[in-house]
């Protein structure tokens, strides 16, 4: 699966407004101040605030940033758990205290430091007083932002609210153009009258003029149907929330049939969600939603329906790659989640649990002519259901899966989707769920140790994810894990034990977190692995004695160690691993196929720098290369002439003092070049006369220095900025050099 370039978001407008903004959160007293931003929905609060949030001089500021969204139905637990998350401090110890214990924790967290705390979506002064005693005043110049649509809030916490306004006429017509057109083209003459109709009767609400710009990007620049959404946006004078619901119906009814379903799905999670893109199309293919297609994977159909939805700028991506834009994360507005819920409970046969209340919109509690999906946030009623067949929890609870498929077998016995991943499951993996045979979709989480063998039983399971709580638990795989013929997604942390017969996974695509030990786990790699696509694995300890010396035992003749592995995986597209031995470097143990289109290293021992990575430029499709701390026995890297011919993206991250030598004509593709905490690694100079390269990223290459390190790094981008514009007049050449510790887009997670 390979998810296209994706434009950033389009933003016009409010300039005065950020500036207004942002000298509040960089000027004004030292004590804690609250700053209310305040306005209808969809008039783009919450991207104003993620601008702010994210600007540098912003970032550099504050000590301490965290962010959380407040949904309708107020849940103080849960809020907390959001700003430890948005910390990167939200571990399985913390799900587990109670919202008394979380505050406390937090409160101590943010004391003597100086920070920025953003509240999204705040809907009551109830939840503001129970909030507010979290965040402590130290004088430090903290603020607090309150993002809210009610005016009564906003005035209550705070006597300077900011009132977001509308956009001018001018600024709505400039944004629906962009979006319509890319920057790409003109609007033609005969349908600029209609376009400015169209912006003016949006009122200038950010949301509107996307929702319309998706339905006029995805049809010909045709004048009648331009006509036609302009008469339906002219009918209602009455711009509020009811007007706006009307606009999402219109881009709803103007979907593909098989799109329809894809999009209310939304519904199913959690208000405010960011959703990860391989787990939402997984979903979608376990749910029923893509049909097989012959000449296309079902991911691959699965992502181009969400690019398509994506396009018609109906979800919005939370998260992308920083380099590639290639979503991570997506979610959809708050105003397009409601509809979703609704109309999912009439299309889809959506059912929701909250505390005690049934959100289930006049359709009957019980299903008897058609199965359902149930999504719980917090409520035990549901065990009282029957008929279901799509089980999700979007909150963490404390249900004990095991009582309730032991005491409501009945109730689950047709279940095709369980998602357990917001339930700590304990020490043992719930053994009913082996019963549950129609399960085509499985996600759990837990600090159990091994999988029972009787897993064999999920004949229909094609895919089963699996979550350590801690994420350090190795999962031990149950042998009868060969006989699940169905599988195509398989994510854990787990190791194999030794054993003889090992069947072909025909269908599977998708394997990350292995453990492989090289010296007996080759027979896995060639058989059993030998169509995946996407592949991410730990290497562990090759098994040598440790009396031998590891210089020479790496040069052993033994064949276990001169097959390279990987090689024999020709389907093989995306590759991730990491070498978890600090032993001597390897040797002739690793190959790659000439499929491979992304390769990212960890940890990766080069004992010839110059043989491997020789091997590695030789890969005619390769177009993404990250290197993660990886070492070398020598510090020289030398590439040749055609080396690397197709890769477009270089990451290197955590490597210092590299010679650094790339000839004239290597990297004749190459677009982007990132180098994070890399330290006295100089830039070759001919990268500066490469006409491919758009974009180069110096990254905390000096913050950490050492005394006596120097700027070569920096010193040689710069000079590769000065080439690339002054002799090659590449004027849409971008160099960033930045020190921010806070960006996670580098990191690789195992």
């Amino acid at each position: 699966m390979e998810l296209g370039y994706t434009a950033p978001p389009v933003i016009v407008g409010y300039e005065d407004e950020a500036e207004t903004l942002l000298n509040r959160l960089l000027g004004g007293p030292k004590e804690l101040d609250i700053v209310p931003i305040v306005g209808m929905p969809g008039l783009g609060k919450t991207t104003l605030a993620t601008k702010l949030y994210s600007h540098e001089t912003v970032i550099q500021h504050y000590d301490v940033r965290s962010w959380c969204c407040i949904s309708q139905v107020y849940d103080r637990k849960e809020v907390l758990l959001g700003f430890w998350r948005e910390l990167g401090i939200l571990n399985t110890a913390k799900k587990e205290n109670d919202h008394t214990e979380l505050a406390d924790e937090l409160r101590n967290f943010l004391k003597g430091n100086r920070y920025l705390i953003v509240v999204d979506d705040l809907w009551s002064i109830d939840a503001w007083n129970d909030l507010r005693t979290i965040f402590p005043d130290d004088n430090k110049g903290s603020r607090l932002v309150l993002i809210t649509r009610l005016d009564e809030v906003a005035s209550y916490v705070s006597t300077n609210p900011h009132h977001l306004r509308n956009l001018t006429e001018d600024e709505s017509w400039e944004l629906l153009q962009k979006i319509v057109f890319e920057d790409q083209e003109r609007c033609p003459h005969e349908l600029e009258e209609i376009g400015n109709e169209m912006a003016r009767n949006c009122s200038g609400l950010p949301l509107a003029i996307v929702l319309i710009a998706g339905l006029l990007t995805k049809r010909e620049k045709e004048e009648g149907y331009w006509k036609e959404i302009a008469l339906n946006l002219s009918t209602n004078v009455f711009h509020d929330v009811k007007w706006l619901m009307e606009i999402i119906e219109l881009s709803y009814e103007d979907l593909p049939l098989h799109l329809r379903p894809c999009f209310l799905y939304f519904g199913t999670f959690s208000e405010d969600a960011q959703l990860p893109v391989h787990k939402l199309i997984q979903l979608w293919i376990c749910e029923g939603f893509i049909p097989y297609n012959e000449l296309k994977s079902m991911d691959d159909v699965a992502t181009d329906y969400l690019m398509d939805l994506v396009g018609r700028n109906l979800v919005m991506f939370a998260k992308t790659s920083y380099y590639l834009r290639r979503p991570q994360l997506v979610g959809v507005h708050d105003l397009l989640h409601q509809f979703c819920m609704v109309k999912a409970a009439e299309e889809i046969h959506l059912r929701r649990f909250r505390g005690s209340q049934t959100y289930d919109y006049d359709q009957p509690q019980v299903a008897t002519d058609m199965p359902s999906r149930l999504v719980v946030d917090r409520s035990n009623d549901f065990m009282k259901c029957e008929g279901i067949h799509s089980l999700r929890f979007t909150y963490y609870t404390c249900i004990n899966p095991t009582k309730l498929f032991q005491d409501s077998f009945e109730a689950f016995k047709l279940l095709t989707v369980l998602d357990l991943e917001k339930v700590n499951v304990g020490n043992s993996f719930p053994y009913r769920i082996v019963f549950l045979i129609c399960l085509r979709y499985l996600e759990i989480s837990g600090d159990f140790e091994e999988i029972p063998l009787d897993i064999s039983c999920l004949v229909n399971l094609e895919t089963m994810i699996i979550h350590s709580n801690p994420i350090e638990v190795c999962t031990k795989l149950p042998y009868t894990i060969w006989d699940l013929v169905n599988l195509r997604h398989l994510e854990v942390y787990g190791w194999f034990p030794d054993f003889d017969e090992i069947s072909q996974l025909e269908k599977l695509r998708n394997c990350y977190g292995f453990l492989i030990y090289l010296s007996r786990d080759m027979p896995i790699i060639a058989n059993g692995l030998s169509n995946v696509v996407n592949l991410k694995c730990t290497i562990g300890d090759l098994d040598y004695d440790s009396d031998d010396d590891d210089e020479n035992a790496y040069d052993s003749d033994d064949s276990r160690f001169c097959e390279p592995i990987f090689q024999s995986l020709d389907r093989l597209e995306s590759l991730s691993f990491k070498i978890d031995t600090q032993r001597a470097p390897l040797r002739r143990a690793i190959g790659f196929p000439s499929s491979l289109r992304r390769l990212e290293l960890l940890l990766f021992p080069f004992s010839d720098p110059l043989r491997s990575f020789s091997t590695i430029g030789e890969l005619p499709n390769l177009e993404i290369f990250n290197i993660y701390s990886c070492f070398f026995y020598t510090s020289k890297w030398d590439v040749d002439d055609g080396e690397f011919p197709k890769l477009k993206v270089l990451k290197i991250f955590l490597m210092d003092d590299i010679e650094w030598n790339v000839s004239a004509n290597a990297f004749p593709s190459l677009q982007q070049i990132c180098l994070s905490y890399c330290r006295n690694v100089e830039i070759p100079s001919s990268f500066g006369c490469l006409n491919s390269l758009k974009f180069l990223d110096v990254h905390c290459c000096c913050k950490y220095s050492t005394e006596g390190d120097n700027r070569t790094t920096e010193e040689s981008a710069m000079r590769i900025k000065e080439m690339q514009i002054e002799e090659m007049a590449n004027f849409d050449f971008k160099l960033i050099i930045s020190e921010n510790d806070e960006r996670d887009d580098y990191l690789l997670t195992f």
